[in-house]
């Protein structure tokens, strides 16, 4: 039994390595940013704007250095291979907030000193461009008949949406050992309109292994026999476990 779980092990494996990342491009366009201020009539200022190209590059290579190691603890986490796909991820300055569903946009608008006293960090930044990533990851592995969806069935859908979301996001980023960017991820997450983000993170940090239950969910069974536990503050480690489990 062993054996077959080290070769099925390796074959996972060897599919993840062989299967390309996405290839994630970041811009920002004061000319299409411009167009989305017009369509939603507003203006951007000019100190913004030029901030925010000054700072550009800032951005590209955090993604750059933070990006693809995110992605690849995703595939190891799930066993399942991020979809190979090209993605331009596109920053704006204008009010239309961070999303996956038309292309990916990323609001810049609180990163800037031109634009608050009290900028969140650029790291916060790059972790959302992550976070509408793994909507796109999560919607190529579509869970069916959660039992952990139907235990929050009273909660707003964007609630519901982001509970799987945001386990695995925790779940990365414990795995990369980013506990401070977690944690600016979680207070920022928990001040923005709406509250559904706050409740989100409340109920996937509920107890301590909470937000594994939702990464067990996402994994399936593409790997008979194998679970995600914690294994200290902050850390991850693949087990083999008896079915009796749940694995």
């Amino acid at each position: 039994m062993r054996k077959t779980v080290l070769f099925v092990l390796l074959v996972v494996h060897a599919a993840l390595g062989a299967a390309a990342q996405p290839a994630v491009s970041v811009r920002y366009s004061a000319v299409l940013d411009s167009t989305c201020a017009f369509l939603r009539g507003e203006s951007l200022k000019p100190e913004w704007q030029r901030e925010l190209e000054n700072r550009e590059g800032e951005f590209v290579t955090a993604w750059n250095a933070i990006g693809p190691p995110m992605i690849q603890a995703t595939e190891e986490i799930t066993g399942k291979p991020f979809p190979g796909e090209q993605i331009a991820a596109r920053l704006l300055l204008c009010s239309l907030p961070s999303q996956s569903i038309l292309g990916v946009t990323i609001n810049m608008r609180y990163a800037l000193r031109s634009f608050t006293p009290t900028p969140v960090p650029m790291r916060y930044k790059v972790d959302t461009l992550f976070h509408e990533l793994l909507h796109r990851f999560l919607d190529a592995y579509p869970i069916e008949d959660s039992p952990l969806l139907r235990a929050h069935a009273s909660e707003s859908r964007c609630t519901r949406n982001h509970l799987h979301l945001l386990a695995l996001q925790k779940a990365v980023m414990l795995k990369l050992h980013a506990e401070p960017a977690l944690h600016d991820v979680i207070t920022i997450d928990s001040q923005l309109p709406g509250d559904c983000y706050r409740k989100a993170w409340q109920i996937v940090n509920a107890s301590d292994p909470a937000y594994l239950e939702y990464v067990a969910e996402i994994r399936g069974r593409l790997v008979p026999g194998l679970l995600i536990e914690p294994s200290g503050p902050g850390l991850l480690h693949f087990a083999c476990c008896s079915p009796c489990r749940g694995c």
